[in-house]
């Protein structure tokens, strides 16, 4: 289901910037558009490479066997979408699939229940930053 390349960033010295930056982002849009109960982030973040074989993610949810724990991802588009063809994160929130920004920087947060892909890219490379946010149980 799934065909891309992945790596994982953790914090330290050199990184710390970063992980403020996409825990404070999350902070502040929980905050205003869901109000889950988070505990922070969880397994680093990871670094996801699609190339132009085709490289694609099939419908799945981020939340699930041995990641429960999971309540809130994102996806923050580090590529220019100049610089690929396809690759469109997918969000099933209804019959039709809503398309998320495609804009570099755009970082796009929804539910891990959400089932989402990414289309095959057909062209270029297209990079993301992903993360979960976890906490308790949903009440």
């Amino acid at each position: 289901i799934r065909h891309c390349s992945i790596g994982f960033m953790f914090p330290n010295d050199d990184t710390e910037w970063i992980f403020e930056r996409v825990v404070g982002t999350a902070a502040k849009v929980n905050s205003e558009t869901f109000n889950y109960e988070l505990d922070g982030l969880k397994d680093g973040l990871q670094l996801t490479c699609y190339d132009s074989e085709g490289q694609h993610y099939g419908w799945h949810q981020d939340r699930g066997f041995g990641t429960f724990e999971r309540k809130l991802s994102m996806t923050l588009q580090l590529s220019d979408p100049k610089d690929y063809d396809g690759g469109e994160l997918e969000l099933k929130w209804a019959a039709n699939p809503l398309q998320a920004k495609k804009e570099r920087g755009v970082a796009t947060f929804f539910p891990s229940f959400t089932t989402h892909r990414v289309t095959p890219v057909t062209r270029g490379r297209r990079y993301s930053l992903v993360a979960w946010f976890v906490g308790p149980p949903f009440k």
